[in-house]
């Protein structure tokens, strides 16, 4: 039974409710209107305006004195002297409440964090589950932004080849910032400062910040942000971000459990980029970033039952680079890299965007051109021959024409073959003829 329904019979009742061990038997308070009195009323509890009266009613094993009255004190302790009845009173009250209260706040505190692993054991498993690195991202940032409460927010992934961070994923931001989709690290900018943090960095008004330069969040309408690096294996994969439009104070629990999540979210986009890389190089050649041989056989496949369905021609080129092997002995192996690098661009800049050019083999290239006849193959097989002896390349001066070329030979389905194999020999004859006749040319096969 709590005698007193002030301040403190107003604390004490709700924290002892709750505890299924305790029963709360009444309130005593000589005002009606007091707190204590009305919330007792709310949860059901019986109450009474003089506790004498409510002691006579109920079954009670502890009185909590907390009325803060020395006549009421008195007469209490004379009361529960001829009963057995435990009567706790002034400081005593005051200990208990502030034991009960800490305990409630414990078993808040652990709830909380028990939440929090549930989230992120549910987040785990969707990052684990995306299918691809867009998925990834997207989960990511709707995860970050949940739990934080934050309007929107952005992932930038490092770009160790450039050295520079890419927008890839945004939330509740304007198209324009999504347009500015990359920019260098500069000394004493805002990323250089997070990243030498590496931990989670909380500014709660931009226009208040000082140790770096914000103006392009200001632009955007950013106040306050939260900002973690990504780190997986001590490496740097990016930076996420949550955001906010007006100035905030971000509670250590959306510090906490952000921090936990880019963790998650570290890893898993470091497994999904090795995943990526893996799939490149098994589909790509390494040197060139072209398709490569086994992955071009696939495709011309492919391209070649599309063009028996639909009744279309199909054109095949192959192409090799002029005494290769003579610049390669003259001038080393890798400036001969350079050279295959930029004969790749060239070639690139030449075809369209259905063409499928792969590096064949060695200082070998081919490539597809659906839709595409006999004589339009060879045009652009001869635009291809005329664009890479206008190129300079280093060391060129050796070769014996003074200047480095390219030969072709184009085969057309059906005219030439019916099977990829047959096309595929069909080219390479006709490269063969190319290189019989003097080189730096395009030839088309002839037949037998």
């Amino acid at each position: 039974m709590i005698v007193g329904g002030g301040s403190g019979g107003t604390a004490l009742l709700p924290i002892l409710h709750e505890y299924p061990e305790i029963e709360v038997v009444g309130v005593a308070d000589i005002r009606d209107d007091a707190p204590g009195i009305r919330l007792a009323k709310k949860l059901g509890i019986p109450t009474e305006n003089r506790y004498c009266a409510l002691l006579e009613q109920v079954d009670v094993d502890i009185v909590i004195d907390v009325s803060g009255s020395r006549s009421v004190s008195e007469d209490l302790c004379a009361r529960m002297a001829k009963k057995s009845v435990e009567l706790i009173e002034g400081l005593s009250a005051n200990l208990l409440f502030k034991l009960i209260d800490e305990r409630r706040t414990r078993e808040k505190e652990a709830l909380g964090r028990l939440e929090e692993q549930e989230a992120l054991y549910k987040i785990g498993i969707m990052l684990t589950s995306s299918e691809s690195e867009d998925k990834l991202l997207s989960t990511i940032l709707d995860c970050a932004t949940n739990l934080t409460q934050t309007p929107a927010g952005s992932i930038a992934l490092y770009d160790d080849s450039e050295g520079c961070m890419e927008l890839v994923a945004t939330r509740g931001f304007s198209k324009n910032i999504s347009l500015r989709n990359s920019w260098e690290i500069r000394g004493g900018g805002l990323t250089e400062h997070i990243l030498n943090e590496n931990t989670v960095i909380t500014i709660k008004d931009l226009e208040k910040f000082e140790k770096a330069p914000v103006g392009e969040l200001l632009k955007e309408g950013v106040r306050s942000l939260i900002a973690t690096p990504l780190v997986a294996d001590r490496r740097i994969i990016g930076i996420l971000y949550v955001d906010d439009f007006v100035p905030r104070d971000y509670s250590a629990k959306e510090e906490s459990i952000l921090s936990l999540l880019a963790t998650q979210a570290a890893i898993a986009i470091g497994k999904m980029q090795l995943y990526e890389k893996m799939k490149r190089l098994a589909t790509t050649d390494g040197l060139t970033g072209l398709c490569n041989h086994r992955n071009f056989v696939k495709a011309l496949r492919k391209e070649l039952k599309r063009s028996k369905r639909y009744g279309h021609q199909l054109s095949v080129i192959i192409l090799d680079v002029d005494h290769f092997k003579h610049y390669n002995d003259t001038n080393g192996h890798l400036k001969g890299n350079l050279v295959l690098k930029k004969v790749t661009a060239t070639m690139k800049n030449a075809i369209r965007s259905m063409d499928t050019l792969a590096r064949y083999g060695g200082e070998e290239f081919a490539i597809i051109l659906p839709e595409t006849d006999r004589e339009q193959a060879l045009n652009m097989a001869e635009r291809m021959c005329q664009a890479v002896e206008r190129e300079r390349f280093p060391g060129e001066e050796t070769q014996p024409r003074n200047t480095l070329t390219i030969s072709a030979g184009v085969a057309t389905f059906p005219a030439d073959a019916e099977r990829e194999e047959e096309l595929l020999e069909k080219a390479d004859s006709a490269l063969y003829m190319a290189k019989h006749a003097g080189r730096n040319q395009a030839v088309l096969y002839q037949g037998e």
